[in-house]
């Protein structure tokens, strides 16, 4: 449902609960000023009836807004303000948005954690009185939020805002909405610009967004999508606005939902097993849906296919950041000796993380002559398998969409998360193959664990069939009660 707050009361509301709340680390730089003022703007004419029209939100930044910063939360972007808007972004602002700041998240969208240059974010279900406190010093565990889109999953969980932008690449937008107990949408690759989206790895980059329900996913969805002359990704045929839930609730079709066999992996829990179990039985009870396993063979492989392959892609696109054109340029520097190699060496160094310039050392090795067919070549043709696994199932085998885990288990503490050396990478088997074949996917919250933390499930639908996934999904989440965090209660 749409808020009844008035717009002024609405932006107001927002940045209070920001504020107060900046132990969960959501924001990277605010935008209040600018959005108190366009609230007073906005509040005066009234330019259009667009659901979203003076709805304040979050936008990750990794999205280019003119004049305000855009750091990628890397020390290397730390005061590059972008010269223009990203065509989501302007889109957005056209019908009506206030954006309220941009959002923190893993440096350059690289991570599940959400932390880069500046902290990392916490889940805000570490707040409530289901979780620990540390005994000693008698403050709250925090937990990760999931990445690498954390700052926006966190923010519409906790109710901060509605509406909140992220970047999908292998599981980014996912991954945190099934952390934080909302929804997370990552539509078919090529329906959104990616026009003022800083790259990741090109083939897989898909905008998306945060919502507490169907509704706001496809408001959002429906300001933004359509061509653009600036993206050439992009499809160019019109796009036709999705319907909304007033229109959804009248189809009555019987779903035929596929259970991947290859998803059910040993690390997945008992607990988000019996989950899955669950609504699948809840489902099957109401004769509207028929359930079949499925294979997706190249599942196993397609992790490791999905490293390699955009570890080459970020080799490529981050060789922009040399610290000559923008960005932060090394200051110990001695002009006799050093040479470019030397002083781009420095300049990463000082300003990248160790993630970061780790996936651009492999990228680079990958490449190389001697390994350009044992690692590149071979990763694009189990990317191929894995377009085909799908293609099979939804095409041969008339399969409507196919329901999953998007996560293993309940999120750990930034504690241990600091600790420890390989991170959630068995969680990418959940997530990567949508991203390899530019399928739409969505992630949407069940019920609690027994640590109280959100258990999340994901839909996969077939390419450009987003619409139906959509549709599927408020069906589904229509027949039982989520107990959506509200963090602004308690201010």
């Amino acid at each position: 449902m749409l808020s009844n707050k008035t717009t002024s009361s609405a932006v107001r509301s927002a940045i209070n609960a920001l504020q107060h709340y900046k132990v969960l680390n959501t924001l990277t730089n605010d935008c209040f000023d600018k959005a108190l003022e366009t609230e007073q703007q906005i509040s005066i004419e009234k330019k259009n009836n667009s659901p979203l029209y003076g709805r304040p939100i979050l936008i990750k930044d990794n999205f280019c807004l003119r004049d305000t910063l855009t750091t990628c939360a890397s020390k290397m972007l730390a005061n590059f303000r972008a010269p223009y808007t990203s065509t989501i972004v302007q889109r957005l602002i056209d019908h009506g948005c206030i954006i309220v700041g941009k959002t923190n998240m893993d440096e350059f969208a690289m991570g599940v954690a959400s932390w880069g240059a500046f902290g990392p974010v916490a889940n805000p279900w570490s707040l409530t009185k289901t979780t620990m406190t540390n005994v000693e010093n008698n403050k709250t565990v925090l937990h990760v939020a999931g990445g690498s889109s954390g700052g926006s999953a966190a923010a519409v969980a906790a109710n901060f805002v509605s509406i909140a932008l992220g970047s999908d690449t292998g599981g980014s937008i996912r991954n945190p909405a099934a952390r934080c107990g909302c929804y997370g949408f990552k539509p078919s690759y090529g329906l959104l610009s990616r026009l003022g989206m800083v790259a990741l790895v090109n083939s897989f980059d898909s905008p998306g967004f945060f919502a507490r329900n169907i509704d706001d996913l496809i408001f959002a969805t429906n300001a933004v999508a359509g061509p653009d002359d600036e993206d050439a990704t992009l499809l160019s045929k019109p796009f036709e606005n999705f319907k909304t839930s007033n229109e959804l609730s009248k189809e009555k079709k019987k779903i035929i939902i596929g259970l991947p066999d290859d998803y059910d992996v040993n690390t997945l829990s008992s607990e988000y097993r019996l989950c899955w179990q669950d609504l699948v039985h809840r489902l099957t009870e109401t004769g509207e849906y028929t359930f079949k396993r499925v294979q997706l063979p190249y599942t196993p492989y397609s992790n490791a296919a999905y490293t390699i392959l955009s570890s080459c892609e970020i080799a490529s696109n981050m060789a922009r950041y040399d610290g000559i054109k923008y960005g932060y340029h090394t200051k110990n520097i001695d002009k006799n000796k050093d040479t470019y190699e030397d002083i781009l060496k420095k300049t990463r160094d000082e300003s990248l993380g160790e993630r970061v310039r780790g996936r651009i050392l492999a990228g680079n090795y990958y490449l190389l002559e001697e390994n350009y067919d044992k690692y590149f070549v071979q990763s694009q043709r189990v990317r191929r398998g894995v377009m085909n696994d799908y293609k099979k199932v939804f095409e041969e085998d008339k399969i409507d969409c196919l329901l999953a885990p998007v996560v293993s288990n309940d999120p750990i503490t930034l504690a241990e998360y600091e600790q420890a050396d390989d991170i959630f990478s068995e969680d990418d088997i959940f997530t990567v193959g949508a991203n390899l074949a530019g399928l739409p996917a969505l992630s949407f919250p069940v019920r609690l664990s027994s640590k109280g933390f959100p258990i999340g499930l994901q839909l996969i639908g077939p390419f450009l069939k987003d619409q139906e996934l959509l549709s599927t999904a408020y069906r589904i989440c229509s027949t039982y009660q989520f107990p959506f965090l509200d963090l602004t209660k308690q201010i």
